[in-house]
């Protein structure tokens, strides 16, 4: 009998085992990850450096990726995030140093659209980077008060 017990209860331990390591998503939100490099210039072509960039959809700038231009104007940026709609979504460039990064410059949003790098399995909906490096012109800020 005492054999038995032993069999049945070494077959639960196992089973048991087994289900923990082949468990079935079914909690969980879509997720995907999306990345853009690219290069931000003046009117002249020249490069600025200390220009923030950000992409994100939520109103607290903390939960933004974000980058900040290298003396050759390059950025590169990776936000995780719920899935974009048609995988478009806005990229901010914000001045944040003033004249340290060769003048005040106006703050400017570009839409892009990415395209999908990497195929993701259950909820990782995959990997997306906009194809092409994105150019970006800013332009000097005018006298007028801003």
């Amino acid at each position: 009998m005492g054999k038995i017990i032993k069999f049945l209860l070494i077959c639960l331990g196992f089973k048991s085992v087994v289900a923990c390591h082949s468990t079935t998503e079914e909690y969980g939100t879509p997720y995907a990850e999306y990345e853009v490099k690219g290069r931000v210039s003046d009117a002249e072509g020249t490069p600025i450096q200390g220009i923030r960039v950000s992409m994100g959809e939520s109103q607290d700038r903390y939960m933004d990726s974000v980058a900040v231009t290298d003396a050759e104007g390059r950025f590169h940026v990776i936000h995780g995030t719920f899935p974009y709609n048609d995988n478009t979504f806005d990229i901010q460039f914000t001045d944040i140093d003033g004249e340290a990064g060769g003048g005040l410059f106006d703050e400017q949003t570009v839409t892009v659209q990415a395209e999908m790098t990497e195929e993701g399995d259950g909820w990782d909906e995959g990997d997306y980077a906009v194809p092409e490096e994105v150019e970006v012109t800013l332009y000097h800020k005018t006298g007028d008060g801003e």
